[in-house]
């Protein structure tokens, strides 16, 4: 059988298996420490501080255990995520999610580029008073593509020494906001109400957003346990830590863009928080270049790793030229109608139909297992179409629930159901 040394969608081996749980929990912090973080926290300021705190904990480790249980099908398999879609929804299938996924990895990359852009444009600006808005998307964007092409040796050095600067500088960041807005003073700032189910979705939402990614890394962790255990906490935690301090500022200074009220308490604060924010971009933004890599290369098998990273960073790069910040909260509602249900289907046939046991070599095997009927399985897309309707209607009949925890378990409900012959045999 064909291995990763052959083409990125076959099964990684053991002797390329290169990260331990610390560096997968340093590569999904790396991954929550930005901006988008940063900026959605703010969003939960009508809550309140405290009850604020407890949704984003309590949503952030909820989103974070989805997204790593579905790194564990990549790391007991070690292939990649768009792979690990073949046995729930057939091999044509999973290209059908792959062009779907693709197209919202280059989204979040054109993003998270024009983020960066705008962090540099503002350091220029108070260090040099200069402005070059396209050249800093220009470098971003091909920063960022070159860390897509250096593969797992390379992301488990830049994360060791990136995400831990990232880490101080952030502590030093919190220790501003909190020395001068201490607890009783964000407590007590005037709240006018939020649905604690939004506020959950919205905690949770970010970290699920990485389940289409999550085995492309987690396939290269030692162990599933040390992988789903640093991408749990990595994940979870750091996610938490973000929101929280984006709360606390949208508090303190009535603003959700940090890069509008960093420089508004001294210079130099505003430089280290700008160095934070562009530094973040980075480390969230290759993952995303690969991943969409990965899906790429799931519809055209031919094509060469470093081809679809180069590919994928070009065009991330040219879209994030559009102004298309204001769409956010709205892209992310998208993701969540679209990805819950997804990734509830892949962790019930996993875990709960098929007890952890696929057979890899049929997983790259046209008219083989998981071919089903002409690539398609049709419970599952039965199953994900209800999820979908589960997740609209839940999110405009009864805000106050939330909808992403209750269409996740309507759909695995219903996969499970439609497969009820599979869990007796």
């Amino acid at each position: 059988m064909r291995t990763y040394s052959d083409s990125a969608i076959y099964p990684v081996e053991r002797k390329d298996r290169v990260l331990g749980s610390l560096d997968m929990a340093l590569l999904w912090a790396g991954s929550a420490i930005a901006v988008n973080v940063w900026y959605s926290g703010g969003y939960l300021s009508p809550l309140g501080w405290v009850p604020g705190i407890a949704m984003i904990v309590a949503g952030s480790f909820a989103g974070s255990l989805i997204f790593a249980l579905a790194g564990v099908v990549g790391s007991d398999l070690g292939v990649p995520s768009m792979v690990t879609m073949r046995p729930s929804f057939g091999l044509r299938g999973s290209q059908l999610i792959s062009l779907l996924n693709y197209l919202v990895l280059v989204g979040w990359t054109a993003w998270m580029i024009f983020i960066n852009a705008s962090a540099v444009e503002q350091v220029s600006a108070i260090l040099f008073d200069y402005s070059a808005f396209p050249l800093w998307i220009t470098l971003g964007g091909m920063l960022c593509t070159a860390l897509a092409l250096v593969r797992a040796g390379g992301w488990r050095w830049f994360t060791r020494i990136s995400v831990v600067m990232l880490l101080l500088l952030s502590l030093a960041i919190n220790a501003v906001v909190f020395l001068g807005y201490g607890w009783g003073y964000l407590a007590a700032r005037p709240v006018w109400g939020m649905d604690a189910g939004v506020a959950f979705d919205l905690a949770l939402i970010i970290p699920l957003s990485w389940a289409p990614l999550a085995a492309d890394y987690m396939r290269f962790s030692r162990s599933s346990r040390g992988g789903f255990m640093g991408s749990l906490f990595g994940q979870g935690g750091t996610n938490s830590w973000f929101y929280i301090t984006g709360l606390a500022c949208a508090l303190a200074f009535g603003a959700y863009d940090p890069t509008a009220y960093v420089t508004r308490i001294s210079p130099l604060f505003g430089i280290a928080a700008l160095l934070v924010i562009w530094l973040g971009t980075i480390t969230t933004t290759f993952l995303d270049i690969y991943s969409a890599n990965m899906s790429l290369i799931n519809v055209l098998p031919s094509l060469k790793e470093w081809q679809g990273s180069a590919i994928t960073g070009v065009l991330g790069t040219v879209v994030a030229f559009l102004p298309w910040l204001d769409a956010f909260v709205g892209f992310l509602n998208v993701i969540g109608a679209l990805f819950v249900p997804l990734f509830a289907i892949v962790v019930a046939d996993y875990f709960l139909v098929r007890r952890r046991n696929y057979d890899v070599a049929a997983l790259y095997m046209p008219k083989g297992a998981y071919w089903y009927r002409s690539g398609l399985n049709p419970r599952a897309f039965v199953a994900w179409l209800l999820g979908v309707a589960a997740y609209v209607i839940f999110l405009h009949a009864t805000p106050w629930l939330g909808a992403t925890l209750p269409s996740f378990l309507t759909t695995m409900l219903a996969f499970v159901c439609l497969n009820s012959s599979s869990l007796r045999s």
